[in-house]
This record gives structure tokens, C-alpha cells and sequence, in this order.
């Protein structure tokens, strides 16, 4: 099995959100304009070439200027010291299920993670379904809020962790 993580891919995963957020899962509002901004990271995955998943990185600030309404990531101690732009929220991180249980959703976020590094990020937060908080507190990543039900009604935990390898 070959596994392929690519930057750029938009299409593909729209195509993937689409799959799994929409049809799947139900939700309604799946994409947004920040979605086509240049600064907005999207990675997706491949498994011997076949579209198999996706993830979406941002800086903060974005989101507030493209969904002011949104739910804003609450702050904390892991903001000391750190610019709103050195802020990046990760999301929309989603696997086919022909290749669920295989790894491919940590592969993606930590992909999207390096990225948001390499692109000036010191703080990653994440508004993640709760059942799968567990993935993500192996990827380093620590609750900041309690569950709430604001996107359409699941419930989903703000997390987060430095990226930048300072302690809280």
C-alpha cells in the first residue's frame, strides 16, 4: 500500500468533505469562502493513488473575517505570547470509509500541522467531533473548552497544542 499526502488540492478535497460531511454525515454548510484564500492550506491523502481523505489549515484571523458568526476558538494559556496570525485553526479533516482505521486521519493532521508550522504557525486549534478527541490527544493536542453542540448540532471539543515546542 503506497500513501500519498498532498498540499494544494482544493478539488480534491472538496470532493472528499463533500463524501463524508455532507452525504454521510448530514451537514448542510460544508464550504465557505475562505476555502479559495491563498493562505488557507488544504491537504489531502492517497492510498495507491486513489483519493482517500483531507484537511483544511488556517490562520485564525481568517475565519473571522469570512464567518464572523462562526464559533470562535476560545483562548488560552497556550496563547501567551503569540500573534492572532501565529494562530492556525485545523478542521475539515476527513477519511473515505474504504480507508478508516489505517492511520490516515493522524498522517493528515500532522501533515497539516508541519504546514501550519512552516507557514509561521505557533498555536494549532482544532473544533473536533468528540468521538474522535482520543486521535487527537495522541497527536499532543489538549482540550480548552468543554463539549458544545454549536456546529449543527454534534458535539464537538476545542483542542489544542504548541507547535513551536514551547510548554504552556
Amino acid at each position: 500500500m503506497s500513501i500519498t499526502i498532498e498540499q494544494g488540492n482544493r478539488d480534491d478535497a472538496f470532493a472528499v468533505r463533500r463524501a463524508v460531511f455532507m452525504e454521510e454525515q448530514g451537514y448542510e454548510n460544508e464550504f465557505e469562502p475562505l476555502d479559495d484564500v491563498p493562505e488557507c492550506i488544504h491537504v489531502t491523502a492517497y492510498v495507491d493513488g486513489e483519493l482517500a481523505g483531507c484537511a483544511r489549515t488556517f490562520p485564525e484571523p481568517l475565519e473571522h473575517a469570512f464567518a464572523p458568526d462562526a464559533p470562535h476558538a476560545p483562548a488560552s494559556a497556550l496563547d501567551a505570547n503569540v500573534t492572532p496570525q501565529e494562530i492556525y485553526l485545523l478542521g475539515r479533516v476527513a477519511v473515505m470509509p474504504a480507508f478508516r482505521r489505517q492511520g490516515l486521519a493522524s498522517m493528515l493532521a500532522r501533515e497539516a500541522a508541519r504546514l501550519a508550522a512552516a507557514a509561521g504557525a505557533r498555536v494549532m486549534k482544532l473544533h473536533g467531533q468528540e468521538y474522535v478527541q482520543g486521535m487527537y490527544a495522541k497527536l499532543g493536542y489538549d482540550p480548552i473548552a468543554p463539549v458544545d453542540y454549536e456546529d449543527e448540532g454534534q458535539p464537538h471539543v476545542w483542542m489544542a497544542k504548541r507547535l513551536d515546542g514551547a510548554s504552556e
